[in-house]
């Protein structure tokens, strides 16, 4: 069977800590074995080494970040970061700062702060299919950008187009856009996606959703995964329990106030020692955290670490006793399984989930016995002094996953799922 070729247009793309950039650098590392060799289009990265194979690098454009260094805020971080602040609810003038950037996003950001990608993408696209031969293109978001830009790239070229949703479009959970908006953007999504010959996402809720949307466009569901490459070969554990998140956070949504006031609590009741017990947060741009960390009286089991690169933070992992994640409990989450579960299951630790209800998280953890996952305070306590016992018995924590299920969510899956759907879009 010859090779096909496939160009793909990702915003995020390694060295970038993302899990977009996770998402497509396993399917570039593990699809030419399903006969797929790949070229892929993403906006310049200083960390990105010159020799990287098959990189088309483009110019960047996120007019978010413009917009918030023209109004003296950080142009790197987070609308939800900068506007959460402290403990305090943050003052007048970064509402008035919040306000206005909203208020641009929803009158001239569209369909994204990346609009000013898609002319840029779709002419470097153009450019690399007149030197080469390709026999689809991939987009993947967000940001919806790359979808318009795709879908240009179809009509020009006469390739046939996948769009990949790793989250959703006009019915993105997190959204805060107003009504009138979101009708906008319901539109526009139907208008470009309805052209796709294929479309994929993350989970069946989700593609529910989507065919929902769009009932006449094949739509396909292909986990995240892990690369196998990364699974934890056996570090050793540090001496001090520690328990460590490297996701994201949403105030009031994602966070963990829940392991604050839990450990706390036992701390106070003298059931864990101060000085042999730690909470490692990655972070960003999250100040209101450690606000939140001497509320609940842990400010000094807390470990804030600046967030570095893709390798630091599984590093971090593997010398973990116990790696948190955080799921908001919301109506629309029981189809999200967010794509750092998928680390956390190569890093071959507990796993602990806080918030959510049933949905394919919580199908996931009991598949693979990967971990648990909690809501109630009470029942936090006694799972995290089942652990400290069991630490101050062996020195480690048992790990209960079961690596054969687990090997059914790497990367090598999720490349042969992805080329199964591009076949059937080349034969449609």
């Amino acid at each position: 069977m010859r090779q096909r070729r496939i160009l793909i247009l990702s915003y995020y793309f390694a060295p970038t800590p993302s899990a977009g950039a996770v998402r497509m650098g396993g399917l570039v590392k593990y699809l030419p074995a399903e006969g797929w060799q790949t070229t892929v289009v993403t906006p310049g990265h200083p960390a990105r080494l010159p020799e990287s194979a098959n990189i088309v690098e483009t110019l960047d454009a996120d007019m978010a970040v413009s917009i918030k260094r023209a109004l003296g805020l950080d142009g790197g971080a987070a609308l939800k970061d900068l506007l959460s602040g402290d403990a305090k609810a943050p003052g007048s003038g970064l509402r008035l700062k919040a306000r206005l950037i909203d208020t641009f996003k929803g009158l001239v950001a569209f369909p994204d702060t990346n609009r000013g990608w898609i002319s840029i993408a779709t002419e470097s696209a153009r450019k690399t299919i007149a030197e080469q031969s390709f026999d689809l293109v991939l987009t993947t978001s967000p940001p919806p950008s790359a979808h318009v830009a795709g879908r240009r790239i179809q009509v020009a070229a006469g390739l046939p187009w996948v769009a990949d949703l790793r989250d959703l479009w006009s019915d993105d959970r997190f959204s805060t856009a107003p009504i009138w908006r979101r009708a906008l953007d319901r539109r526009y999504e139907q208008q470009i996606l309805g052209k796709a010959d294929a479309l994929v996402t993350v989970s069946e809720p989700l593609a529910e959703e989507l065919r929902h949307l769009h009932p006449g466009v094949p739509t396909h569901t292909v986990l995240n995964g892990f690369d196998p490459d990364l699974v934890n070969p056996g570090a050793p554990l540090p001496d001090v329990f520690t328990i460590t998140h490297t996701g994201t956070y949403h105030q009031g949504r994602r966070d963990p106030s829940l392991l604050f006031e839990a450990a706390g609590n036992l701390i106070r009741r003298g059931r864990l020692p101060r000085d042999r017990f730690r909470i490692r947060l990655f972070v960003k741009h999250e100040p209101w955290l450690l606000a939140m960390a001497e509320r609940h009286g842990v400010t000094d089991i807390v470990e804030s670490v600046p967030w570095g690169s893709f390798e630091e933070a599984i590093r971090a992992q593997r010398t973990s006793h116990v790696l948190l994640l955080l799921h908001w409990g919301g109506p629309r989450e029981a189809g999200v399984v967010t794509a750092k579960v998928f680390e956390y299951l190569a890093a071959r630790r507990p796993i602990l989930v806080l918030g959510g209800g049933p949905g394919v998280l919580r199908d996931l953890l009991d598949d693979t016995g990967g971990g648990l996952q909690v809501n109630a305070v009470e029942r936090l306590e006694e799972q995290l002094l089942l652990w400290w016992e069991e630490f101050e018995r062996t020195g480690a924590l048992a790990w209960q996953g079961e690596p054969e299920r687990i090997e059914r969510y790497s990367h090598i899956r999720m490349a042969r799922e992805f080329a199964s759907v591009f076949e059937s879009a080349l034969e449609s």
